[in-house]
């Protein structure tokens, strides 16, 4: 279970949603350690060096400022104040969340901050007056949540948590309890401090990378209404009128997750020829079958079905959420793959696309998107081409020659730090250390002069691959450097990618000298024998990892042959180091 430090601040009192978190985040793998600021004292939390905050050292800041505390002057004066009397109160406020953030970020370096956006009591002195006078607070809220979403696109160690729109969901009468206020000093009732530390969670599981990839669906009642082998596909329950709607709908918000990069696969029983039909003739089907990178449509049983579609897409079933309407097959599931998440669909197929937002919102959770996210499913359909010229070649080096694999290869900067991080964050296999890292680490890192940040992408015949290899040095002397982290995506391993990555940093670096680290663990054998078939020799052998020791008198490292290596300065540097 992976421990974190996270630090509560907020205008009000937060403390009860220390418990509703802590379980949140443990049903999630995270074991919190938890500090609370002092009751509005996270002004002098953040600007005293000294304070508990900093004691804490914390790896994610909750910044929760609440609408109310935040507009009080507003909300208790509202018509003493002139309109650009208002519009100054929001930028006073603005600047301060932004100085409050800078501030954290230059001695919190590798700290992610997660910053509330605001909302204030729909019934309010403004009632009537909203957007018909130069009275309301309306476009006081907009003004300063569109400043957090400046901020947090300018600094990688902010995310900023729609706390708002979280409020409005669940209904402001629901939202705030005046008695838990008054008593307390805290402004969420027991409801919304349940709905926060979901939301906080799946945010907080983001930014370490533990969110689901990929949702299974079912076919029949699931994807269409009607059974597709017996009523044909004129019979089915797919178009825009009617409960036919509602499965148009559903499939429109799995090709929204689709194109925010989450994996879409099929299993269903059923005779393939029919379904597979259904995704190409009928009109109103919103997914094709391109959107899906792996189908299981046959008479075998589910169980054995999701284990062979999390072997050929190379994921853990813990990756998995399984949709289907039948609850005989749900409970097989829950009890076989206890790893895999079911849901239990709504009995009515209205209620499907609700269902699948909610999921979305707490397994599927995004601060931002990745061009490698927007490509994930075409990746791995790709990928399953290059298994059938792997095994139509005559040799490995006619299969890599074949392939024509281009490497463009750069340092770490603001477009490719999110998907650095992300990497660090879910690759298992490759990855010598196993290091994780969230992007406000990574950016850090990035600026320190002692380390250095590589990235790899990696094209070949049929298409990107993305950004797919990360390499992160840290000095140790003038030119010798330790390996902190070396990782490859799945989707390109056993392709000598990681000789050509190394052997270019080495050259890029100048480095004499390098030191390899080698930290096993359960998933990442296929790595072990790395260090050794590239020359290095073995320094140091401890309990739970090894060092190893490559020096430039002593070997080269080599680019093979059948690479095309680009800088990312567009400089081509030669095959061999």
């Amino acid at each position: 279970m992976t421990n974190l430090r996270v630090a509560l601040l907020s205008s009000c009192t937060i403390d009860y949603l220390r418990q509703p978190l802590a379980m949140s985040l443990k049903s999630d793998g995270l074991e919190a350690s938890i500090w609370i600021g002092g009751f509005g004292q996270y002004r002098q939390d953040i600007l005293d060096s000294n304070s508990g905050l900093y004691k804490h050292d914390p790896s994610v800041i909750l910044l929760c400022l609440d609408g109310a505390d935040l507009f009080q002057d507003l909300l208790e004066h509202p018509f003493e104040m002139s309109g650009e009397a208002r519009r100054e109160l929001v930028r006073n406020r603005a600047v301060e969340a932004v100085s409050m953030c800078e501030t954290l970020a230059e001695r919190l370096p590798r700290t992610t901050v997660l910053l509330s956006t605001v909302a204030v009591a729909p019934l309010n002195p403004f009632v009537g007056l909203e957007y018909n006078s130069e009275y309301g607070i309306h476009e006081a809220v907009t003004a300063y949540n569109a400043e957090l979403s400046a901020l947090a696109r300018r600094l990688p160690t902010v995310a900023v948590v729609d706390v708002a729109s979280l409020a409005a969901a669940i209904g402001f009468q629901n939202w705030h309890d005046p008695r838990m206020w008054y008593l307390t000093r805290s402004r969420w009732s027991r409801t919304a401090l349940h709905a926060l530390a979901e939301r906080y969670t799946a945010a907080i599981c983001c930014s370490v990378g533990r969110i689901r990839k990929c949702i299974v669906v079912d076919l029949d009642n699931t994807l269409w209404g009607g059974v597709v082998g017996e009523e044909g596909i004129e019979g089915l329950k797919l178009g825009e009128d009617g409960i036919g709607r509602s499965y148009v709908e559903f499939q429109i918000e799995l090709l929204n997750l689709h194109r925010k990069g989450t994996l879409l696969a099929i299993c269903s029983k059923n005779n393939a020829e029919d379904a597979l039909e259904v995704f190409r003739s009928h009109p109103a089907m919103r997914l094709r079958e391109e959107h899906f990178a792996a189908i299981r449509i046959n008479w075998e049983d589910k169980a054995s079905n999701l284990r062979a579609l999390a072997e050929e897409l190379n994921i853990g079933l813990d990756s998995f959420v399984f949709l289907d309407d039948n609850a005989a097959e749900r409970s097989l599931i829950r009890q076989t793959l206890p790893e895999v998440l079911v849901p239990a669909l709504p009995p009515d197929p209205s209620g499907y696309r609700t269902l699948l937002l909610e999921l979305a919102a707490r397994h599927f959770y995004k601060i931002g998107i990745t061009a490698e996210d927007r490509r994930a499913g075409e990746a791995y359909r790709a990928q399953a081409e290059r298994r059938k010229l792997e095994t139509s070649a005559t040799s490995l080096a006619e299969f890599y020659r074949t392939l024509g694999m281009r490497a463009r290869i750069g340092r770490a900067d603001a477009f490719t730090i999110p998907r650095i991080a992300q990497l660090t964050q879910k690759t298992n296999q490759f990855n010598l250390t196993t290091r994780r890292y969230s992007e406000a680490e990574i950016w850090s890192a990035s600026q320190n002069p002692d380390c250095a940040v590589w990235w790899l992408e990696l094209t070949d015949r049929f298409g990107p691959n993305g950004l797919i290899g990360v390499l992160i040095l840290r000095r140790q002397q003038q030119d010798t450097w330790g390996i902190d982290t070396f990782l490859l995506s799945c989707r390109v391993m056993g392709r000598t990618a990681e000789d050509a990555f190394l052997a270019v940093i080495a050259r890029e670096m100048g480095a004499s000298g390098l030191i390899g680290e080698y930290r096993p663990t359960a998933k990442n054998a296929v790595a072990r024998d790395l260090y050794p078939r590239l020359g290095f020799r073995l320094l140091r052998q401890e309990a739970d990892a090894g060092l190893w020791e490559w020096k430039l008198a002593e070997a080269s490292l080599m680019v093979p042959a059948w690479f095309e290596i680009e800088l990312a300065s567009s400089a081509l540097v030669s095959a061999a180091v």
